[in-house]
């Protein structure tokens, strides 16, 4: 699935409000402890085996499937893994994956960033990741059209 629900996805309308809730939450936090020399950072991974993923893929609509068939599931010990490494090297964002590179890269926003590297590649890929973003977009409305129009997308 996109990585961490850094978009809005059909069929998780409660959950990407959350996360959307939690980046701004963590970006005026940020601001608030960064004098105490504090780095928030926000972890959003991908799909996790989990046995709470293994229940949620049997409830949740079949064209949210469709569309999160783009990206596999990580393993929860991988996932574990480059979050910590995320936290000691004080990340803001840590994507866990190269989707979640990209979409880091795409919805960073006014987000911080600590390396003048990457908010250069933040700054040059914006417009090339723009256009990515709405062909994905595209497709994943032409997937709920078919769904709706065979009346099968839950």
């Amino acid at each position: 699935m996109t990585e961490n629900i850094k978009v809005g996805i059909y069929g998780y309308t409660a959950y990407s409000t959350s996360k959307f809730g939690l980046k701004g939450l963590a970006e005026a936090l940020q601001q608030e402890v960064i004098g105490e020399n504090i780095h928030v950072s926000l972890i959003f991974p991908s799909d996790t085996e989990t046995p709470g993923f293994a229940e949620e893929n049997k409830r949740r609509p079949r064209v949210t499937s469709i569309i999160a068939s783009s990206s596999g599931a990580m393993k929860a010990d991988e996932v574990a893994k480059i979050a910590l490494n995320g936290i000691k090297s004080g990340n803001f964002t840590v994507p866990c994956n190269f989707e979640g590179f990209l979409l880091s890269i795409a919805t960073a926003g006014l987000s911080p960033q600590r390396s003048f590297l990457m908010a250069f590649v933040e700054v040059i890929a914006a417009g090339i990741l723009r256009v990515a973003g709405l062909c994905f977009q595209w497709n994943w409305y032409g997937s709920i059209e078919k769904c709706l129009e065979k009346g099968n997308s839950k």
